[in-house]
């Protein structure tokens, strides 16, 4: 029951209003709150009712529970998919000719058609609707669409699990990445009720409960005061050629961030507001210099981003060349380099903790490449039944799990407090071999997938590694349990998902975003074909350039200051509301480890926990409140 509660309540506060939505940032803050009250429960469970008490081990798997679950209800996969099932057909006009473009390559068994249904979705008053969605006629109508759409998430997330089996030892053990984003609730689930022991945590809670709560109640009621309600946009100092170009940049103060940042590399959250930066004064001179065709569209932000992408990706796969060359031997029954001098005993042993060459680690391999290989399988065959040519959903794919990959690695290399990457596969395709090439099956299509390729904020990949590294920090086993809560949580989260998003947009009024630029998208594809775009070409190329510039700076040079991670960051949206919050904790750690040393920077991250809880335990109490009332309230971010 906890599961479906859990994913209704996401959904309820991601598109009606009644709260934050809870999966924009990059620690749900559902999953936090919740393992932030058990823990605080929890002694008391153990002195009075021992038997139900939690340990150590059930802690992380309700957490990466939560967390799997909340991500297949988030922002951008159901929340993204259900205004897609059935957009195209209930806004078909004379006017933008979709039935004429486009309605031949649906396979109707993935969408619903039914005016007479979707009029109870959009809630057009102008129709007869039932207000609720347990109709025989509803349920019948969407139950198809929703089992198949449930197979693809689950085949996404299965292989996303393969995919962090085959690299959690090597980012863990080898590279030693630095996870900040786990620190958090393993400091939660480790200490629980010790952790307000500290006075700096109650200060650092204390600021972001007051902060919420004053404008929590402003919300509800306007005549209330509030702090820093608004934001404060500097770009209204530059409005003439060419510091115009520098666009929108307002100036936002979000505890949660400025805490969460605190906890990223130094290098890497001075990289983020410096690129920043970088990449709007890039745009002023693009405006100087952009009299010519040539310059048109400088400084090719997205296409930049991707090509630094493909370089971290690069890098990453070179990284784990002695791993695969381990799964092969495995496979092939040959000894591995690390079975060959180990002991007895360790070639022997089965134990879980991550040894190079142990028999558990080599059946984790074994695993892995099996449900890559099924997945990939599956969802390349679901593509080919829909309509899609094999080819293009291979390298659809493969370029989506690259991204996946990347957008985790960056993740636990730098702890963002938002990933907000938006390179869709399906753009990247279109720009390499142009829409001729690809069909109009396919691009149909590709309006269909787009609900999981948006701009990663609530990726399930990233959430699946984390567990992982909370299980190595508290010598947990990573053992079959751990494994089939994350596949239980997939399951039950893909069904509970699509029930909680019906649900409540027949009871409220069901989303229209992201239906209408997605399907305009569409038509533009087929109205105006296009080959292959060289231009974008050569800056992804560019980009290519740069990142694997830094990277190899960063390797031969100790002083060297910009991470790539900080590049693809700096030219993302959510860094707009964001880049001022980690400039402060930028600062503020920076003065701290520079006169303090290492002994103060561990005390003052008492504080900066406080803060993140504080804004995270409020978030959630209001959108309990929302959820209750069924009103909308208090909404940071």
């Amino acid at each position: 029951m906890v599961l479906p509660i859990n994913s209704l309540w996401v959904v309820d506060t991601g598109i009606t209003g009644h709260g934050v939505n809870f999966t924009r940032v990059s620690l749900f803050m559902n999953a936090i709150f919740g393992i932030f009250v058990l823990s605080l429960i929890n002694p008391w469970i153990k002195r009075y009712v021992p038997k139900f008490a939690l340990d150590s081990s059930d802690m992380v798997l309700i957490y990466v529970m939560l967390c799997v679950s909340s991500a297949i209800a988030g922002h951008d996969m159901i929340q993204r998919l259900f205004p897609l099932i059935g957009h195209a057909f209930y806004f078909a006009a004379p006017e933008n000719d979709w039935q004429e473009l486009f309605h031949r390559y649906v396979p109707r068994w993935l969408v619903v058609t039914d005016k007479s249904v979707l009029a109870g979705y959009y809630k057009d008053r102008g129709t007869f609707y039932d207000n609720t969605f347990y109709i025989a006629e509803y349920f019948n109508a969407w139950v198809i669409p929703c089992l198949a759409w449930c197979t693809v998430i689950i085949a996404l997330l299965v292989c996303m699990l393969g995919i962090n089996l085959l690299v959690r030892k090597h980012w863990t053990a080898h590279e030693r990445l630095s996870y900040p984003l786990a620190q958090i609730p393993l400091d939660i689930i480790n200490n629980g009720p010790r952790l307000f022991k500290t006075r700096l945590i109650w200060i650092g809670f204390a600021i972001s409960l007051v902060f919420n709560l004053v404008n929590g109640i402003h919300t509800l009621f306007p005549i209330a005061p509030n702090i820093f309600y608004g934001r404060y946009l500097l770009s209204q100092y530059f409005t003439t050629k060419p510091w115009s170009a520098l666009g929108w940049i307002p100036i936002e103060f979000h505890p949660f961030a400025i805490g969460l940042a605190f906890f990223m590399p130094l290098d890497l959250s001075f990289s983020c507001w410096f690129f920043y930066w970088f990449w709007r004064m890039e745009r002023v001179v693009g405006t100087v210099f952009s009299g010519g065709s040539l310059l048109a569209g400088f400084p090719f932000t997205w296409e930049q981003s991707i090509g630094t992408c493909a370089a971290i990706l690069f890098m990453t796969l070179w990284g784990l060349r002695s791993t695969g060359r381990e799964i092969l031997q495995s496979f092939f029954r040959m000894p591995t380099t690390a079975e060959r001098f180990a002991g007895p005993a360790q070639r022997t042993g089965d134990n879980q903790r991550g040894i190079p060459g142990n028999r558990a680690e080599i059946r984790h391999y074994r695993w892995a490449v099996f449900s890559i290989f099924a997945s990939m399988s599956y969802l390349i065959g679901f593509c080919y039944v829909a309509g899609m040519s094999v080819w293009v959903a291979a390298v659809f794919f493969l370029i989506f799990f690259g991204l996946s990959t990347v957008v985790t690695r960056i993740r636990v290399e730098a702890g963002y407090p938002m990933h907000d990457f938006a390179f869709r596969p399906e753009d990247i395709v279109v720009t390499g071999f142009g829409t001729q090439a690809i069909g109009p099956t396919s691009l149909t299509l590709f309006s269909y997938l787009h609900f999981f390729t948006y701009a990663h904020r609530s990726n399930p990949q990233p959430h699946q590694l984390e567990a992982f590294r909370l299980a190595d920090r508290m010598n947990l086993s990573i053992n079959g349990l751990l494994i089939a809560g994350i596949l239980i949580a997939t399951v039950v989260g893909a069904i509970a998902a699509c029930w909680a998003y019906l649900h409540t947009a027949y009871r409220y009024q069901g989303s229209t975003w992201p239906g209408w630029p997605i399907f305009n998208r569409l038509q533009n594809w087929l109205s105006y074909p296009r080959g292959t775009d060289i231009k974008s070409l050569i800056f992804m190329g560019g980009g290519f350039g740069i990142g694997l510039g830094f990277l190899i700076m960063r390797r031969l040079f100790i002083w060297w200051p910009f991470h790539p991670a900080g590049y693809v960051i700096g030219g993302t949206w959510s860094l707009n509301l964001l880049w001022f919050s980690i400039f402060i904790s930028w600062l503020t750690k920076l003065i701290i480890l520079r006169f303090g040393g290492l002994r103060q920077h561990r005390q003052a991250s008492a504080f900066f926990i406080g803060l993140v809880l504080g804004e995270f335990v409020t978030a959630s109490f209001w959108g309990a409140v929302g959820t209750i009332l069924g009103q909308a309230t208090y909404r940071f971010i």
